[in-house]
């Protein structure tokens, strides 16, 4: 919680108090009202009067303050969403949640919209609900000691259907949460992967396989709803008991005490507005409880410390060498590495190559400063023997499946950074794609209209315009006719950097070095 609180802005939570502390005394309002009532005389129109505009007054004040009070809330709430969302972004960003694309997907789509409602709501709204239980309290037992108490024992009996069903509620609330993720992603990897479900012919099998994970989802969500719904059953018979057995005692005592009917019928409306938010104090209380898996991952995301990312010169040199020496690695009792030493000049074009599970994308992952796991020492060098730690700040990166985001032309090439249109059509004017899509930064692209060697040139494109010393490209004309394979080793080799290629189709010439690796060696 004390996370939470940090989080919130001081002058929005201390407002979201007074308002709350306020708002708490609507379940007396009715009740001063009848009392009130009591006392005026009706023959007296003037007083009449007076009562009604009161009356309307302690309305419109209260109301005022419940209306404030839920604006605070929802301010407050949104505050700590979005920085959740902000956190859990950067994180998956620096690779440092283990999560697949589908658990964050489910996070922040419905973990975090499911933190707040059955978390920080229930958590806010309980200052609230208990002083209005305490003013309640404090204004029974006022009234008279005996059966003022007896009205507060009364609302307390509520209680005791959530006691007996918390461990079953904890259990479906937890089950609930996990069917929710496994639901969401084989959602996922439908919508995905539809080709090929398509293509192999299972359709009819792969959506029952995945109906069957939503039924799970709905019938968790069944169970967990009716077992809650049982609570509130429940609390029913003992919330009559505790309204009617105080009443009838109190109408028993009224000749031998100072209460009236009027006073008696108060109590019992405060009475019930103390049963009110007791009850909704106990749902509130349920669903904190059901809520507790997606709260550890709430609180682990932010209780994970920010690591400062270091400041980076900007300016590099326009190609860096590559060395690396006597580097090993291996994946449990697999070698990947076996003492390999590479030197690699700068300006070169290199290829590499060996067969799938050789080591070759893990040699690309330690050269962008993914992978820091390894034995030896890999290092960048300039042209005077200045070295330079491994970094996606100094290495581009083309994908063999260059991936498109649904959005223009200028918001794939630059990504949402601040770069100005004359830099983008530069850059898309070197690939050959300006003219080809029409001259039209607005240009949508959803990945269906472009073909393979055009979502290549993006990705090039997205490389010349942050421009690093280092260029890897990983299987990039796999899936290219020869003409397109072409077009586009002409275009990178073009270009001053050092470039670092994995293929396994290859013109030997092209390169000035080609590497094998084989069995944990490089040859």
């Amino acid at each position: 919680m004390k996370i939470i609180v940090k989080i919130i802005s001081k002058w929005k939570l201390l407002g979201f108090i007074i308002f709350a502390l306020l708002y708490s005394c609507q379940g007396l309002l009715i009740s001063l009202i009848i009392q009130m009532a009591g006392s005026v005389d009706i023959e007296n129109r003037g007083m009449i009067v007076i009562f009604g505009l009161l009356s309307l007054t302690f309305f419109i004040f209260i109301y005022i303050c419940m209306y404030f009070n839920n604006i605070l809330l929802r301010s407050i709430i949104k505050d700590i969403n979005l920085f959740i969302s902000k956190k859990a972004l950067r994180l998956f960003a620096e690779k440092r949640l283990e999560y697949s694309a589908s658990e964050f997907n489910s996070f922040l789509t419905q973990d975090i919209p499911m933190f707040w409602k059955e978390y920080l709501s229930p958590l806010f709204l309980y200052p609230i609900f208990g002083t209005s239980i305490l003013v309640s309290v404090m204004y029974l037992v006022s009234q008279d000691v005996v059966v003022g108490l007896l009205f507060t024992i009364g609302g307390f009996l509520m209680i005791i259907p959530q006691f007996v069903f918390h461990k079953l509620l904890k259990r479906r609330g937890e089950k609930l949460s996990k069917v929710r993720e496994i639901s969401l992603a084989n959602i996922t990897d439908f919508s995905a992967g539809i080709d090929t479900i398509v293509s192999n012919r299972v359709e009819q099998e792969y959506c029952q396989h995945v109906y069957d994970t939503i039924d799970k989802m709905e019938s968790g969500q069944y169970r967990y709803y009716t077992s809650h719904n049982l609570v509130m059953f429940w609390t029913g018979p003992l919330k009559g008991l505790g309204l009617v057995g105080p009443f009838v005692i109190g109408m028993v005592m009224m000749s031998t005490t100072h209460l009236s009917l009027t006073v008696l019928i108060a109590m019992m409306t405060a009475s019930m507005n103390l049963i009110s938010p007791l009850q909704q104090l106990l749902e509130a209380t349920s669903t904190l409880q059901s809520a507790t898996v997606v709260k550890e991952k709430v609180l682990n995301i932010l209780l994970k410390e920010d690591i400062k990312r270091e400041e980076v010169s900007k300016t590099f040199p326009t190609t860096l060498g590559i060395s690396i020496k006597n580097v090993s690695k291996k994946y449990a009792d697999k070698i990947i590495f076996d003492d390999i030493s590479v030197s690699v000049e700068a300006g070169n074009r290199v290829l590499l190559t060996g067969a799938s599970g050789s080591g070759k994308s893990t040699l690309f992952h330690i050269l962008t400063g993914d992978d820091r796991d390894y034995d030896g020492e890999i290092c960048f060098l300039d042209g005077h023997g200045k070295k330079y730690a491994p970094s996606h700040d100094l290495v581009s990166v083309i994908h063999q499946k260059p991936y498109i985001f649904k959005g223009t032309l200028r918001a794939n090439v630059s990504l949402y950074q601040n770069y100005n249109d004359n830099d983008i059509r530069k850059v898309l004017q070197r690939v050959q794609l300006w003219d080809e899509l029409g001259q039209d930064f607005d240009y949508y692209l959803d990945g269906n209209n472009l073909s393979g060697g055009q979502m290549m040139k993006i990705e090039i494109a997205r490389a010349l315009l942050r421009p690093r010393p280092i260029l890897l490209a990983d299987e990039i004309t796999a899936a290219l006719d020869k003409q397109n394979a072409d077009e586009i080793h002409k275009l990178l080799f073009s270009q001053p950097f050092t470039i670092l290629e994995i293929a396994h189709k290859f013109h030997q010439d092209e390169y000035e070095k080609v590497y094998t690796l084989n069995n944990g060696k490089v040859l």
